[in-house]
């Protein structure tokens, strides 16, 4: 039979040796003096349009500080709020670094800023604004007739369906193909405009995912400069007039 007093001096014994450890753990996460895992390198990949400095000083990480304590999500959360970034992986490496791996937006068109009729804004994949240019890529596509939240690095456009719409064109690989412009001032007649003049007309939004893949599949057996226009809203064939 184990007495009351044995059993306190059992009860102390653990309550002893639980405070030890727990006073180890802090000791080991927070102590400055015991630079078992403190953060000595970042290593930044997939840049191309954002600087090395640019991406660590957003992710605002500080040489020194306790790797295990890193805050990686606010890192991430504050790395997709700068324009050109699509993608964050942030990783610790053990004992001393950490592995920033970013994906950049690919710039797919440009837009006429509404501020200086001279100036353009470069829109990027997902369809947010990346920077301002200086003159328009004569590979590039032309967006007219769609709006942006705003015109500063960061905005976006405004309608979801025109953002599905240049992903197609992007997927499509018609981008920087024969076309210069694209019309989405009337949501229920979408127009590109190539090269040599020709209209292709793509009509509503909706389902105008069918209608860039049977125009990306047509290009394939055709000179689309041999045409006045092309329009495909119509279920079926497309209908080509010639010049």
């Amino acid at each position: 039979m184990i007495r009351g007093g044995s059993k306190r001096k059992i009860v102390c014994r653990v309550i002893i040796m639980g405070g030890g450890l727990i006073t180890a753990a802090i000791i080991a996460l927070y102590a400055p003096w015991l630079y078992l895992f403190d953060l000595r390198e970042i290593e930044v990949q997939g840049n191309y349009r954002v600087s090395t400095e640019q991406i660590k000083q957003a992710a605002g990480f500080s040489l020194g500080e306790n790797l295990l304590r890193t805050p990686i999500e606010r890192a991430t959360a504050a790395l997709r709020d700068l324009p050109w970034i699509k993608d964050v992986a942030i990783r610790r490496i053990y004992p001393h670094a950490l592995e920033i791996v970013v994906g950049e937006r690919a710039p797919i068109a440009v837009m006429r800023s509404s501020a200086d009729e001279a100036g353009l804004l470069l829109l990027a994949e997902g369809g947010v604004i990346v920077q301002s240019a200086q003159e328009i890529d004569p590979s590039i596509l032309l967006v007219s007739g769609a709006r942006l939240t705003g015109e500063a690095p960061g905005a976006r456009l405004v309608d979801d369906r025109v953002v599905v719409a240049l992903a197609y064109l992007q997927r499509k690989n018609l981008i920087d193909g024969p076309f210069q412009r694209i019309d989405f001032s009337t949501p229920d007649l979408v127009i590109m405009y190539g090269k040599g003049g020709v209209k292709i007309i793509l009509g509503r939004y909706d389902g105008i995912g069918e209608r860039i893949d049977r125009l990306a599949a047509l290009l394939n057996a055709i000179n689309i400069e041999d045409y006045r226009s092309i329009d495909l809203r119509f279920w079926g064939e497309a209908i080509l007039a010639p010049r």
